[in-house]
């Protein structure tokens, strides 16, 4: 089936396509003083936390803007003046920390592994137990450059054990996987608008332990980025600080409703997996070469090896997939010679299945035809 190529669908890793429901109450203008902003505002707020299971215990603070604001947000805020984070990386994502890090002036230390092996526990108690000044851990929970998932359990146990406060960049998992504030009993987990919460992007959310975050009242040294201030302004006057991206939080509200409505975070998850599965079967029918092993790959994304046929090009095929109404992503983040299709946002099975069509006649059309296994092999 060949889709409009005015209206492409969205594989990337995000923005994700969403759907026509929620893009439609961004048509509205909105007051930021509003009684529905408001409501819209409360209800998302709730409905993160709820999520997590940690009401009572723990809030949620939109920040307009990237993840990466949340992230920045977070540890500028619960890593205290003389703590360290200990960060593992095996992605960009990861990378991007240890970046917040060295720009803010928080002390850290690193586990780095490659981009398609997650760390071990041992790995963890390892760096904890030679380096008694770490305060806080950090995990990418799923690295979206590669699609591998990171042991977050495993990892929450290991902070638990040693005392140590646990921070999880769930970007790309929050809203597909279960992450249960009172199991992992982390201080904060980082969360995107647009990825498994399909709504539009522009808003980085956190959802944070009460106590933690009021611990961390007056350890920000920027203004807008204060993770405290605006979770209080925002208790007391059901507002933001400074001017709210209206439309985008009630998109954001919208795909809650839609979340809640498709049953959560269990069936997204199965919903994802099916997507991953159809499109990994079929992309491996047709000669490609995953770069994660299946029981470390997540369902959010799927990487493969480019060909290594002479006649493949990767600007040929986003271009051919693109007037096939499907846009995958250009980039090749982590690895060389590798490219990544999404399988979240609002996408169904059938959906992946024209999307491997739409592979197979791009590579048809600039001559990749009727290879073998041997032949469509990773390219060095």
């Amino acid at each position: 089936m060949r889709r409009d190529p005015s209206n492409p669908l969205l594989l990337t890793p995000g923005p994700v396509s969403i759907s026509m429901t929620t893009k439609r109450v961004m048509l509205t203008d909105r007051a930021s003083g509003g009684v529905e902003f408001q409501a819209d505002l409360q209800f998302a707020r709730d409905y993160m936390v709820g999520l997590v299971g940690g009401r009572g215990d723990y809030t949620a603070v939109p920040l307009p803007g990237s993840a990466t604001y949340a992230n920045e947000a977070v540890i500028a805020a619960l890593v205290p003046v003389g703590g360290k984070l200990l960060i593992h990386t095996n992605g960009v994502y990861g990378d991007r920390l240890i970046e917040i890090c060295a720009h803010t002036g928080k002390s850290y230390g690193a586990i780095r592994t490659p981009p398609f092996t997650p760390a071990t526990a041992a790995q963890f108690e390892a760096a904890i137990e030679a380096d008694p000044a770490i305060t806080h851990v950090m995990i990418v929970h799923c690295e979206t450059s590669t699609g591998v998932l990171n042991p977050l359990e495993a990892v929450a146990d290991v902070c638990r054990r040693h005392g140590k406060g646990l921070l999880i960049d769930a970007v790309a998992s929050f809203g597909a996987f279960d992450i249960d504030a009172k199991r992992l009993g982390f201080q904060a987990v980082t969360v995107s608008s647009n990825k498994c919460m399909q709504a539009a992007p522009g808003i980085g959310w956190s959802v944070v332990q009460k106590t933690a975050l009021e611990n961390a009242k007056g350890n920000h040294s920027t203004l807008a980025l204060d993770l405290w201030d605006q979770n209080q302004h925002m208790d007391r006057t059901a507002a933001f600080r400074f001017t709210p991206p209206t439309q985008v939080l009630a998109a954001f509200a919208q795909a809650c409703r839609e979340h809640q409505a498709e049953g959560g975070a269990p069936a997204r998850f199965r919903r994802y997996s099916r997507n991953w599965r159809r499109l990994v079967d079929g992309m491996r029918q047709l000669g490609f070469v995953t770069v994660v092993p299946d029981e470390f790959a997540s369902p959010i994304v799927a990487t493969f090896h480019n060909p290594a046929h002479p006649a493949f090009s990767f600007e040929r095929l986003f271009e051919g997939m693109k007037k096939r109404g499907f846009i995958i992503f250009p980039g090749r983040l982590a690895l060389a010679n590798t490219f990544r299709i999404g399988c979240m946002g609002d996408v169904v099975e059938a959906d992946m299945a024209d999307a491997v069509s739409a592979v197979a006649e791009s590579m048809e059309e600039m001559g990749v035809v009727g290879l073998g296994r041997t032949e469509l092999a990773m390219s060095g």
